[in-house]
């Protein structure tokens, strides 16, 4: 079967349009097969697992992809073809962040386009799609409260599935509840836990499974694979392009990942993104022979490229360590409070900038709450969390004020940041030497000869960043 551009992912150029006279009765409205469909309307010569997920009407399908090979493309194909196919139809497309989502739907609109469909919104949502038929393509991110409203939907597409969390799935049950619905649930492998890792092993739940991996994608060469995994290491490669279920090794990152996140100078932020800038601290509070450490994570955003369908212009958030440092071994737990505030005071807004709120993180495991109790009274003007490291693998809310948070859910954000370049750090910054040499070291089971206090002060931060901007766990546009 012959290959083509179109086959992974890349857009086609205008070949197909067909006209009111040449439509069936109702314009637009594909024939049974969606395979041929395809390629008669946009040349598209899809492969044997390409041809089983377009022609899959199962309830429940799990795709698990290797990054690059387009399934971003067969998800907006199948849309496509079913919102043409069924009147006043109604898909939804959810991601972690609502401007993935919008990248099925922009290639949906491009194809509707090549069929020489009027391009207009349903009027309703910023990111949606309406046909002549009646049927809409919405795209919406992965929070319950957006998802709530929606009804009787065809089908719904969650992209980069293995980053939703699995009260945003609870909010999607509902809209398939009514109507016999499909949900399609595509993504790259992050890591062995979580509701997709979980959804892709149990083989008894009746969900349909398919795989492409980056072997099966003629687009991605052996050479650029083996760049791949001589910048970020095997282990990166075996998840993102082996389709695999990678559990974290002995160390958590690799060199290489932690030089590349090793930069200087950082570009200035551009003075229309100064407000979004945030701090977040993370506070370990040193346990018999540990330090206290806290380390300082500096949010911050740069314009990416312009979206040629909605003329956005993207704005990429980056984590930038600006300070780390840490106790002797002897202090005392009342000196504690004094690290906070003069830590605090270093980052507080000077003069002009715009006021924020900064957001500290104490891990009170232990005598911690003491800690916690002590820093409270100080009566800081940073928000207070105090967290529960736990061994589950779902974070949630416990009484006054405490969070249970998981350790392997906070260590994978760290990893996943350093995975994707959404971190730097400047050889400069106060406390890099101590805190690389830790990171070198660190392995999640802490059998590391080198102590993880500022690794965990650094990986509290991450995850209240990340956990507030899901985007830090998703590739810069």
């Amino acid at each position: 079967m012959r290959r083509n551009e179109y086959q992974f992912g890349i857009y086609p150029r205008h070949r197909y349009s067909p006209s009111l006279a040449d439509a069936p009765q109702e314009f637009g409205r594909p024939p049974d097969d969606p395979v041929a469909w395809v390629r008669n309307a946009f040349g598209f010569a899809a492969d044997e697992k390409q041809a089983a997920i377009l022609r899959s009407d199962a309830l429940r399908l799990i795709f698990l992809a290797a990054r690059q090979v387009g399934k971003s493309t067969i998800a907006a194909l199948r849309a496509l073809f079913l919102a043409l196919r069924h009147r006043n139809s109604l898909i939804l497309m959810v991601s972690p962040v609502g401007s993935q989502a919008g990248e099925i739907l922009a290639k949906a609109t491009f194809f509707a386009a090549e069929l020489g469909i009027r391009i207009r919104g349903d009027g309703i949502n910023r990111q949606s799609l309406l046909l002549p038929n009646g049927s809409r393509l919405v795209a919406r991110p992965a929070v319950p409260v957006s998802l709530r409203g929606y009804s009787k939907a065809r089908l719904i597409i969650v992209d980069e599935a293995a980053y939703v969390k699995p009260e945003s799935y609870q909010s999607l049950s509902p809209i398939l509840a009514v109507g016999g619905g499909s949900l399609w649930v595509i993504s790259t492998p992050a890591g062995p836990v979580g509701h997709f890792a979980e959804t892709w092993h149990d083989r008894d739940n009746g969900w349909e499974r398919h795989s492409i991996t980056a072997a099966e994608c003629p687009r991605l060469t052996p050479a650029f694979l083996e760049s791949e995994r001589r910048t970020f290491g095997d282990l990166y490669v075996a998840q993102e392009y082996n389709c695999q279920f990678i559990a974290a090794g002995l160390q958590l990152l690799t060199r290489s990942q932690i030089k590349e996140a090793t930069v200087e100078p950082l570009p200035e932020v551009h003075f229309r993104l100064r407000e979004k800038t945030r701090i977040y601290l993370g506070l370990d509070i040193g346990k018999r022979q540990d330090h206290t450490a806290i380390a300082v994570l500096e949010l911050r955003w740069a314009y990416g490229p312009k979206d040629n369908i909605t003329q956005r212009i993207a704005e990429n958030p980056t984590l930038v360590l600006r300070y780390a440092t840490r106790l002797a071994l002897d202090t005392e737990t009342t000196k504690i409070p004094q690290l906070v505030r003069e830590t605090l005071q270093r980052f507080a807004p000077r003069h002009g900038e715009p006021s924020r709120v900064d957001t500290l993180l104490i891990d009170a495991t232990g005598i911690g709450h003491t800690v916690v109790e002590l820093i409270r009274k100080n009566q800081t003007k940073a928000h207070i969390q105090p967290v529960m490291l736990t061994n589950g693998h779902v974070d949630r809310r416990l009484k006054d004020g405490y969070l249970s948070l998981p350790r392997p859910d906070m260590l994978n954000s760290l990893k996943m940041v350093f995975e994707l370049g959404n971190i730097k750090m400047e050889p400069s910054a106060p406390g890099f030497v101590d805190i690389e040499r830790e990171l070198i070291q660190f392995q999640p089971s802490g059998d590391q000869q080198e102590h993880d206090d500022l690794v965990m002060a650094l990986a509290m931060a991450v995850w209240q960043a990340a956990k507030e901007y899901p985007a830090l766990l998703l590739p810069p546009t």
